[in-house]
């Protein structure tokens, strides 16, 4: 006599409650947000400054992340050894690093060693060395990253790709900037960025940890209080985003036996009112691995190892993009393959309620692991002052996925998800492909992304 086997079925997702905030402002001009997490004793810090590589000079792509990499090359009266030995015998790590829309210097610190340790991450913005070796090392390091960046595909498609989506615009240059900018950049230019962004009227302190806020507050007060700056709050990355182009740009790698393919357009920015109508259209086309278009390249074609599709929000738009790295003779199937998934998405009908169910299940059982520890805490409130977003954005995750109805998201797709429109960029043999990917239809433009 055989048992019954019958397949558990999932409970509902668990409720995010988002700690309280607390907040204060120096009289500099400094904000403080503070978070309580008590579970272990250790505070995460992060220091946002409200400048990242889209505020990059138009003519120094990647001075901002040069500059971020100067900042903890000595600070105060420590060169750049005794800062990093000063971090580490009180247990403490700093991380500086620049995104699109601001810097974050992340401070990793046992709470009983948070004053000394601010006081540090204080040092580093208020009084950092900015010397000429410093810069001369780093550029150097730079540089060969940029050369082991020009010999990947991978690397090669990003780049190309954000420089037709986003051409003309802030958002359309590597961090890293390229060789050229680079080699003409100068100590003064650093210098001269930090000096006009990175102030305490441009920047935001977040503190999440064993420690109640009124301490951190009072921490802060004695590690950043006598930070003084002009620099004044900087604008959203400025500069007229471009119109489509639904081109198809090859990138010539000869004997090459994979393409890399990216394929996208312009998408909205964070704030957008669609964006959970988003999340879950992505999460059904290519955004997991049982994604429609994973299954149809990997296992239907056979002809990829995974493929996956993105909207990347960021605080002044966004992009639609989707990521494959296929066999170098399936290209222009793989191409076509996409375009028809994208407007196959876009059909009333199309998305059935089990599949919605599915993707959105994808998205919400787990959610909650996102807020356990003082880092993710850190984490997630960054985001809330980066992007202007409400203090519930997290608590209202789940109930707002869960919403979303087929009607919903199929509105979304055919506001937000355009195939005639997608700019699209192969990085093959150029001579092997362009007879099958003239077949796509679209026309074909050499092309060579700077590094």
């Amino acid at each position: 006599m055989s048992a019954h086997f019958e397949r558990p079925q999932p409970g509902a997702p668990t409720a995010v409650r988002f700690p309280p905030l607390s907040r204060d402002q120096l009289a500099n001009g400094l904000n403080v947000l503070v978070i309580r997490q008590s579970s272990v004793p250790m505070t995460t810090a992060i220091l946002i400054v409200h400048a990242g590589t889209a505020h990059d000079p138009e003519t120094l792509p990647g001075l901002a992340s040069l500059t971020a990499d100067l900042l903890d090359e000595g600070a105060g009266q420590l060169d750049a050894i005794a800062l990093a030995d000063a971090l580490a015998q009180r247990g403490s790590h700093v991380a500086v690093e620049a995104g699109t829309d601001a810097m974050h210097l992340t401070l990793t610190s046992l709470s009983r060693e948070l004053e000394p340790s601010l006081s540090i991450v204080a040092d580093i913005v208020a009084r950092p060395h900015m010397g000429a070796d410093a810069l001369e090392r780093v550029r150097e390091l730079r540089l060969n990253r940029l050369r082991q960046f020009s010999r990947s595909p991978q690397s090669a498609a990003d780049r190309a790709f954000a420089g037709v989506v986003f051409r003309g615009h802030p958002y359309g240059h590597g961090a890293l900037g390229t060789t050229a900018s680079l080699e003409a950049m100068t100590l003064d230019d650093a210098c001269r960025f930090w000096t006009r962004h990175g102030g305490p009227a441009n920047a935001t302190l977040v503190v999440a940890g064993d420690l109640a806020a009124s301490e951190v507050i009072a921490i802060t007060k004695r590690a950043f209080g006598s930070w003084a700056s002009d620099a004044q709050p900087s604008s959203p990355a400025p500069g007229t985003l471009p119109p489509a182009d639904a081109r198809l740009f090859l990138v010539d790698r000869p004997g090459a036996p994979q393409s890399e393919l990216r394929l996208g357009h312009l998408g909205p920015a964070r704030r957008t009112r669609a964006y959970h109508a988003l999340v879950t259209l992505n999460a059904i086309l290519g955004g997991q691995f049982t994604s429609r278009i994973n299954r149809n390249l990997r296992e239907e074609k056979a002809i990829t190892y995974g493929a996956q599709s993105s909207f990347d929000f960021r605080r002044a738009a966004g992009a639609f993009s989707v990521d494959a790295s296929v066999q170098s003779d399936a290209t222009a199937m793989a191409v076509t393959e996409i375009l028809r998934e994208c407007e196959r998405i876009r059909e009333p009908g199309d998305v059935l309620a089990g599949e919605l169910g599915r993707g959105q299940a994808s998205l919400t059982r787990g959610y909650v692991r996102n807020f356990e520890t003082a880092a993710q805490l850190a984490r997630a409130a960054a985001q809330l002052v980066i992007y202007g977003l409400p203090h519930d954005a997290f608590d209202t995750f789940v109930p707002s996925i869960e919403a979303i109805d087929v009607d919903a998201l199929t509105g979304a797709a055919r506001e937000h998800l355009h195939p005639a429109d997608a700019s699209i960029v192969v990085v093959g043999d150029a001579g092997q492909l362009r007879p099958s990917l003239e077949a796509v239809g679209r026309e074909i433009v050499p092309t060579s992304p700077e590094f």
